[in-house]
């Protein structure tokens, strides 16, 4: 019943339009064929001139409309449009119009100040004696909101959910909207507009006559006639706060995506294995998950640029048919991690060089005619050798899953569009992406980077990481420094920091994961101090110590004045509402009201801050053999891309929250100091060393 009611009210619409049209706008369509000969006059021109053909033609753009009047109001000529212009200003600048301001002014000022603030006043006197009483009727709306509420449940929220279930329809059908733009363009003659631009186009293209310039500075003045009867002064405003706003949060995105971009060439910079420092607060863990999930996107655009490489290096192979092949062998399971994607290759090209098959082994391809070799200036590469590099890098480029293993949950929103052909990867982090859809990190299982002894032994995980992108948070108390395991043996039958061989793995990682001689492979890691992890490890890495945060900054530009005015109608409804609060208990329309607006206020500007916003870490980088001038550099943290919960930063609470859910004692029941001064039992009850070690315990 709805959708037949939204579309009888669609068709209404258009019935409007053509009534419009065809009664009020008339003179647009009309204009509009004025319009098509002219173009028609104007191409013909343009091409006999440009061969320089024989001609009879006379191109009727230069003329003006003989449907649509014109207005004397208009300078005819360049003199006549200069000497307006002085005119003009001459009156704008002149004394007597301030003077006129100023009077005008100063009576709108002193009819506010005898009329309005006195009824302003008023008003907040009333609002005081009648709110100013204490009462505890908890959660009692009062006889004006009751009364409200009812008005509001049988009009406005039917007409509402009406409105927004027809805004829905529309969303759904977008072309009804732009059938209707187009309508509406051709009644307001807009349509006519362009056609005439490009009319004019040609025919100066060809002829550079300047003297025809302010005939369609005018003419485009007269064919604005019928929008300027639609549009009026407050129409114009709309239109343009409109557009100023669109502008705006285009400006920013851009903004954001270029910090984005300087992200990504600060961690190009970095080696493999990072380490990134600061006390407690500094924002360490937000600054390692930041790189991790710009990292991983990186590493999907470096295996989209090896496939676009090799693509051209063999350009007529069939590239769409191994493809699909591959596919199947990843949905098979016949192939699963890199070392099975070349296991896989190596299989076909000794199936070829065995049987020769040109149409099951290469789908086709012409070898003969197009060639089996590469030759790239500096060696020639096989065939299969590139089909290798082919492979493996599809394999990473098509991964749903995440390629991040961590210590802690990190959520990715990156999504893969895929027609059935090329898949890409959406992985705009300032777009919307719906959270329910996302992915999360792997979970490290550490064993995997142990080369040498395992906590599980025989655990089935072994050996199977060759990419992605490693996150480590605290991994100084996961691996310890020299002084912590100095009592630590290599010979000890356990597992220990010693024997597991970790630190060969991160000498050696590049080795399982480098794909057409990049690596896509990055360990990622956070300590409050670089020395917590032990020399041997941390002599790999670059140390990153964040030295401070900026306050929160907005890539929005002339927002200053929106966000003032946020502010501060927020610190004046909360010291009204705290009041009302301490002193009623029941719900009043004025409050209620009050808030209402408030709210809508305040959540637009945390939504612009979360979208728009962004904080600016000065960091500064030096080798993890600490014995080099640091370089200082700067790091962009976007409140889009890290805060829209990508991860916990309390990640580790779920232990303590379990030690807490175990007792039946909590803040309160802790024992108080009864004076000023602790008393001997007081002091003992602190269980500490200190006070242990005075009294021999």
């Amino acid at each position: 019943m709805r959708r037949k009611i939204y579309i009888a009210l669609t068709a209404g619409v258009f019935v409007m339009l053509a009534v419009l049209g065809v009664f009020v706008f008339n003179v647009s369509y009309i204009r509009l064929f004025e319009s098509g000969r002219d173009l028609g006059t104007s191409i013909a021109y343009y091409f006999v001139k440009l061969f320089d053909l024989p001609y009879d033609i006379t191109p009727t753009v230069t003329k003006y409309s003989g449907i649509i009047p014109d207005s004397p109001k208009i300078p005819s000529t360049p003199t006549e449009a200069g000497i307006s212009a002085r005119a003009y200003f001459d009156v704008f600048f002149s004394s007597d119009n301030f003077r006129s301001w100023g009077i005008d002014t100063a009576h709108f000022l002193s009819t506010a100040a005898l009329i309005i603030l006195p009824c302003i006043l008023l008003i907040i006197l009333l609002i005081r004696f009648m709110y100013g009483r204490c009462n505890t009727k908890h959660n009692r709306d009062t006889l004006p909101l009751r009364a409200f509420k009812a008005v509001s449940r049988t009009v406005y929220q039917p007409t509402h959910n009406a409105v927004g279930g027809y805004v829905h329809f529309l969303q759904r059908h977008r072309w009804i909207t732009r059938l209707w733009l187009i309508v509406a363009a051709l009644n307001l003659n807009l349509i006519t507009i362009i056609i005439e631009f490009f009319a004019y186009y040609f025919y100066f293209a060809v002829s550079i006559d300047l003297s025809s310039v302010f005939v369609q500075i005018r003419k485009l003045f007269i064919d604005l006639t019928p929008f300027w009867k639609v549009f009026n002064v407050w129409g114009i405003i709309i239109v343009a706060l409109w557009l100023f706003n669109r502008w705006r949060r285009n400006t920013a995105l851009h903004t954001l995506r270029h910090y984005e971009a300087r992200n990504c060439g600060f961690i190009n910079e970095l080696p493999i294995v990072t380490i990134t420092c600061g006390s407690m607060g500094k924002k360490k863990t937000t600054l390692i998950t930041d790189m991790t999930l710009s990292q991983e996107k990186m590493f999907r655009q470096r295996a989209l640029e090896i496939l676009q490489q090799s693509d051209v290096k063999i350009p007529y192979f069939p590239w769409i048919m191994f493809e699909k092949e591959l596919q199947r062998c990843m949905e098979y399971r016949t192939v699963y991690n890199l070392a099975t994607v070349k296991r896989w290759v190596r299989l076909k090209r000794d199936r070829f060089l065995s049987h020769g098959d040109v149409h099951l082994q290469l789908y086709g391809y012409d070898a003969d005619k197009y060639g089996y070799d590469y030759d790239n200036g500096l060696y020639v590469s096989e065939l299969f050798d590139v089909l290798e590099n082919y492979a493996s890098a599809y394999f990473i480029y098509v991964i749903t899953s995440s390629l991040i293993v961590s210590n802690y949950a990190i959520r990715t929103s990156n999504v893969m569009a895929d027609s059935g052909n090329l898949p890409l990867w959406l992985t705009d982090f300032f777009m919307p992406r719906d959270v329910n859809n996302s992915r999360h990190s792997h979970i490290l299982d550490f064993d995997v980077l142990r080369l040498g002894r395992k906590v599980v032994e025989n655990n089935p995980n072994i050996g199977s990481f060759e990419f992605g992108v490693v996150t480590i948070s605290e991994i100084g108390k996961e691996r310890g420094n020299n002084l912590e395991l100095r009592e630590v043996k290599r010979n000890n039958d356990e597992t220990n920091q010693k024997n597991d061989l970790f630190n060969s793995w991160l000498k050696m990682c590049r080795h399982s994961a480098t794909v057409d001689n990049y690596p896509f492979i990055k360990v990622f890691t956070d300590e409050q101090r670089p020395e917590s992890w032990g020399a041997d490890a941390r002599d790999l890495c670059d140390i990153i110590r964040i030295v401070e945060s900026s306050e929160q900054n907005i890539a929005l530009p002339l927002y200053t004045l929106q966000d003032m005015f946020s502010e501060w109608l927020f610190n004046r409804f909360i010291a009204t509402y705290t009041d009302f609060r301490y002193r009623r208990g029941d719900n009043t329309l004025f409050i209620y009201l009050y808030k209402k607006f408030v709210a809508w206020v305040w959540n637009r500007n945390v939504r612009n801050y979360n979208r728009y916003g962004y904080s600016v870490l000065s960091i500064e980088k030096e080798r993890g053999t600490m014995d080099g001038k640091a370089d200082k550099k700067k790091y962009y943290l976007m409140n889009g891309k890290i805060y829209s919960k990508r991860f916990s930063t309390d990640c580790f609470s779920d232990y303590f929250n379990d030690l807490a859910s175990r007792t039946s004692v909590g803040l309160d029941d802790y024992l108080e100091y009864q004076t000023e001064r602790a008393s001997v039992r007081e002091l003992q009850a602190q269980n500490s060393y200190f006070i242990n070690s005075l009294y021999g315990r």
